[in-house]
């Protein structure tokens, strides 16, 4: 039999977990959460690269199926002595950049008309959707005929798949923001540029933000498919060439170029958010 006064009786000890209530937990300040989120993301790239390199010692040694990071990152560095490596790069770069920063301007400027004016949304919303909704990569033997060989079918390329993303991004980030805002705007006879550059723009920069992100990707993907149809330098005519003599390790390197440009690009627009738009990236750390 259990005395009620002995210690170990669950009703008193009941009654002391209840006299003594648990001491919240204090939530970890912005700094120690970027500095969590750094080693977590450093621990993720270097288990995925020491992976890549297992596999390929290990797992899948035939040279012709799999190559591991260490003799990608031979090849690189031949490439790179004979100054091979730095002048497709430099194609492929021209030909995105170019592509890439038509597409901005335009689908940010077209976005936001669309989203402030009426008229123009009716007239090009069934374009976009149509155009949106289409097999765009398909389009580059019309480029090639148009525009040749050369830069200019990719950059056309480039700029037809990355716009849709960046402009239906900024439409959305026109229309999401608070109609209390552009209200209070009104009330205090805001003028339309002071509307668009203390309201609109603001609140429209984190979707615009996500856009061009999107578009990264799409115009990444539109330099490869544009070197794979008709090229004579780029990382996309080295995959091609390396694929025909089925060099693997050359092909895993271009692939690996394209995508250590795309996160580049990826963590600078990044940094330019929590620059232009810091109660964002605020939010997101204390969530």
């Amino acid at each position: 039999m259990v005395s009620p006064d002995d210690p170990s009786s669950p009703h008193v000890s009941g009654a002391a977990d209840a006299r003594s209530p648990a001491i919240p937990r204090l939530p970890r300040s912005p700094a120690a959460l970027r500095r969590a989120s750094r080693r977590t993301t450093l621990l993720s790239v270097i288990g995925g690269l020491l992976l890549w390199e297992l596999v390929g010692r290990f797992v899948v040694t035939n040279p012709i199926l799999f190559a591991p990071l260490s003799k990608v990152l031979l090849v690189g560095w031949s490439l790179l002595l004979d100054g091979e490596l730095e002048h497709h790069l430099a194609v492929s770069l021209a030909e995105f950049f170019l592509g890439f920063v038509l597409a901005s301007v335009v689908g940010i400027a077209l976005g936001l008309l669309m989203a402030t004016n009426r008229r123009i949304q009716d007239i090009m919303d069934p374009w976009i959707s149509f155009f949106y909704s289409s097999p765009l990569v398909a389009l580059m033997p019309f480029f090639i005929l148009i525009f040749g060989v050369g830069m200019g079918s990719k950059i056309a390329i480039v700029f037809t798949i990355a716009i849709f993303p960046i402009l239906l991004n900024a439409f959305v980030g026109i229309r999401a923001v608070d109609s209390h805002l552009i209200e209070v705007a009104a009330a205090f006879n805001c003028t339309r540029r002071q509307t668009f550059s203390k309201i609109l723009i603001p609140g429209a920069l984190p979707f615009i933000i996500v856009g061009l992100r999107l578009g990264v990707g799409r115009a990444l993907t539109g330099v490869v498919v544009g070197e794979l149809f008709a090229s004579r330098a780029g990382l996309g005519f080295l995959i091609v060439t390396a694929g025909q003599s089925f060099d693997t390790a050359t092909v895993f390197l271009g692939v690996l170029m394209f995508s250590i440009i795309g996160l580049v690009l990826m963590e600078s627009l990044k940094y330019v958010e929590r620059r232009l738009a810091p109660w964002r990236a605020v939010s997101q750390e204390v969530l």
